[in-house]
């Protein structure tokens, strides 16, 4: 399915996201479940477009 119609998010949001995955594991001194890491890349990936369109709009 093409990601055309996800909701765009701001670099912010997305990092305020990856941010509280971490933070979430690390008050319960564990490493991230493989569902994390999962939604981690996803959020990560975001991030990295998010910040390209950003860039692209400055240029």
């Amino acid at each position: 399915m093409p990601d055309s119609h996800r909701e765009s998010l701001s670099p912010e949001a997305l990092n305020d996201a990856i941010c509280e995955l971490h933070a979430r594991a690390g008050e319960q001194r564990r490493p991230l479940t493989a569902d994390e890491q999962r939604i981690y890349q996803v959020l990560v990936a975001a991030w990295g477009e998010a910040m390209q369109s950003q860039q692209a709009l400055a240029a």
